[in-house]
């Protein structure tokens, strides 16, 4: 896929047509800077507005990715050649986006001890391989080669995360409670997430994450079973939204963060990747 080539050839088709940026971006409902940027060749269409797209500029798809008029000889062989670029661009697209998004919160993690006191090494260690992580999926291109497995692996490795995050969360020193003292040194204890305690003293993201990720395995062994595309999309926002409580301690402040704790939040973040991948081969 020529990104310069296929501007080229938007750029000659909408001058034939005797129209400008800011009319053609109007009529396929964007802005004349995505048009401009397309053909200089910084940029591509986005594969949503590919038909539209094709259809105000009087060509076919095909001819849109290849960046030429085909013949009734070539069309064949051309049509498969950019089916199979615009499958490989979404995906290559997809692993930017996600690796750049690691890479904002690695660094939003690195700078955590400019802005908040107490122990924050573990946030600290996992912002440093949030960012190694975010330059891998970047850089190569191999980086979702995991993805390339049945969805039934796929399945199978979001719930054994699920899994281990409860296994994590009945260890009992998942939780770090600290109790104001007479002498002015607080008293450190600790307990599991599944120990109710730390809700009595309102401090209930723990308690809240131990329940949640036991009934997310269940609703996971349910939607393996069922096999219904509408289950699966409602168990990932359901992992989703246990992965974002379960880093929520660190708003109680950093002394509090344990490696469990973190190791919890990371279970519960590769398990939704992993369903997220299923899910996309459904």
């Amino acid at each position: 896929m020529d990104n310069a080539k296929t501007g080229a050839f938007i750029a000659e088709l909408r001058k034939e047509l005797g129209s400008t940026q800011k009319e053609l971006a109007d009529k396929i409902g964007v802005t004349d800077k995505a048009v401009s940027k397309w053909e200089r060749g910084r940029g591509f269409p986005d594969v949503a507005i590919l038909e539209i797209l094709a259809k105000e500029l009087g060509v076919s798809v095909t001819e849109l990715i290849n960046g030429e008029r085909s013949t009734p000889e070539t069309l064949k062989a051309q049509s498969d050649s950019a089916l199979i670029e615009t499958l490989l661009y979404v995906k290559q697209m997809g692993r930017k986006t996600l690796g750049t998004l690691l890479l904002i919160l690695g660094a939003c993690m690195l700078c955590s001890p400019l802005f908040f006191a107490g122990n924050s090494a573990p946030l600290f260690v996992i912002g440093i391989f949030a960012i190694v992580g975010g330059i891998f999926m970047i850089k190569s291109k191999k980086a979702f080669i995991l993805f390339n497995m049945p969805k039934t692996v796929l399945e199978w490795i979001s719930l054994g995360a699920l899994a281990a995050a409860v296994v994590l969360e009945l260890l009992p020193n998942g939780v770090v409670l600290l109790w104001g003292t007479p002498s002015g040194e607080p008293l450190r204890e600790t307990c599991s997430y599944f120990d109710p305690l730390p809700y009595g003293v309102g401090m209930f993201p723990p308690f809240i994450t131990a329940l949640l990720t036991a009934a997310v395995a269940v609703f996971s062994v349910i939607v393996m079973l069922i096999g219904k595309q509408k289950p699966k999309n409602a168990l990932f926002v359901c992992i989703i939204v246990t992965t974002v409580i379960s880093a929520c301690p660190v708003l109680y402040g950093f002394e509090r963060v344990t490696v469990i704790g973190v190791l919890i939040t990371l279970m519960l973040a590769l398990s939704a990747v992993f369903r997220a991948a299923a899910n996309a081969k459904c």
